[in-house]
């Protein structure tokens, strides 16, 4: 497994719609992906993407930032953790636009390993 680069780091919020305006209309970053019925919403930040996932049971504090880490293959890369004895916490998903899944490291931090459909990762939105 390689990894390609950092896709996105996310921040859960509880309050959707008043994050979004904050780092839309204060912090003045572009934004790039929304989605009001998935609560997600992405910003370009130069150099890497930040994402927002809110949702009625999200307490602020309550989530840790998680990093995405674009990787060729999410089966192939879990298969391997596995051999090395990875906490897989949420297996393969496939979402259309992406397939992820959330592993452990040592210290209980959720890291996602990422492949978009399209071919691209992190701030390489051109390959498709």
């Amino acid at each position: 497994m390689k990894i390609l680069g950092t896709d996105f780091v996310t921040y859960y919020v509880g309050n959707f719609h008043a994050a979004v305006m904050f780092y839309r209309d204060i912090l003045a970053l572009p934004l790039t992906t929304y989605s009001d019925a998935d609560q997600w919403a992405e910003f370009d930040c130069g150099n890497v993407t930040l994402a927002l996932k809110g949702g009625e049971d999200i307490i602020p504090g309550d989530h840790a930032p998680r990093i995405a880490l674009a990787v060729d293959d999410v089966a192939a890369a879990c298969k391997e953790l596995k051999t090395h004895g990875v906490n897989i916490v949420c297996p393969p998903q496939d979402h259309g636009v992406c397939r992820h899944l959330e592993l452990l490291d040592p210290d209980g931090n959720v890291v996602i390993l990422h492949h978009r459909a399209d071919g691209s990762h992190g701030q390489d939105v051109s390959v498709g």
